[in-house]
């Protein structure tokens, strides 16, 4: 049990004060994580595409590497991907949610590349450098994806433990002292009251006597 506060005006104030900001912040707490989760179910639902996405390039991109790989071989291969190598530009900017930062990932490739005619290259070979490169668009969603459901999950956790403190230690910690000081400056007031009214009493007997 927490100690309990000497019984004094200052004291019942600062309580009273605690307990308002408990209150307001356990309310504005629920505010942010409802919305962090109406966020997490609106990016989740999108993580089906974004892994699908990801799962059709990839194969995509294995269907036409594997026969371009076995007919040209490794020494070939790594020829072409190196003279195919594009320029990658990727930006990473960051959004808000509720105080939450969520990442933006933006890429720009650059064009397809096309080698057919060039280092013995053969159609084959410019499918299988063509469909690589758009792994790595899908590969770049799906983890944008990722990190978001990851740090909302992360925040609404954070935040929910919050909740659970102010809820379950702080308000009624509060409302505890609340209680507490106002029984005993009732209860102090009571007693100075009944001691007035003895003094009075006494005082008046006194005065009969005198007569």
């Amino acid at each position: 049990m927490a100690k309990r506060p000497a019984p004094t005006k200052a004291n019942l104030f600062k309580a009273q004060h605690d307990l308002r900001f408990a209150t307001e912040g356990y309310e504005l707490l629920n505010q942010k994580r409802d919305v962090l989760v109406m966020e997490l179910m609106s990016v989740s639902a999108s993580f089906v595409t974004a892994e699908g996405g990801l799962r059709t390039s990839m194969g995509s991109a294995f269907e036409a590497f594997v026969p371009a790989y076995l007919a040209a071989g490794q020494e070939t291969m790594q020829r072409v991907f190196a003279a195919g190598r594009q320029d990658v530009s990727l930006e990473v900017q960051q959004r808000g949610v509720m105080g939450t930062l969520v990442p933006e990932v933006r890429i720009d490739q650059g064009g397809e590349p096309l080698f057919t005619g060039l280092l013995d290259a053969t159609p084959a070979m410019d499918a299988a450098v063509t469909r690589m490169a758009t792994v790595i668009g899908s590969l770049t969603q799906y983890i944008e994806t990722v990190a978001t459901i990851w740090r909302l999950a992360t925040e609404i956790e954070k935040t929910q433990r919050r909740i659970n403190a102010i809820e379950n230690v702080f308000i009624p910690e509060s409302q505890e002292a609340v209680r507490w000081i106002k029984s005993v400056m009732e209860e102090n007031d009571r007693e100075e009251l009944f001691r007035r009214k003895l003094l009075k009493s006494q005082s008046s007997e006194s005065g009969d006597s005198y007569e």
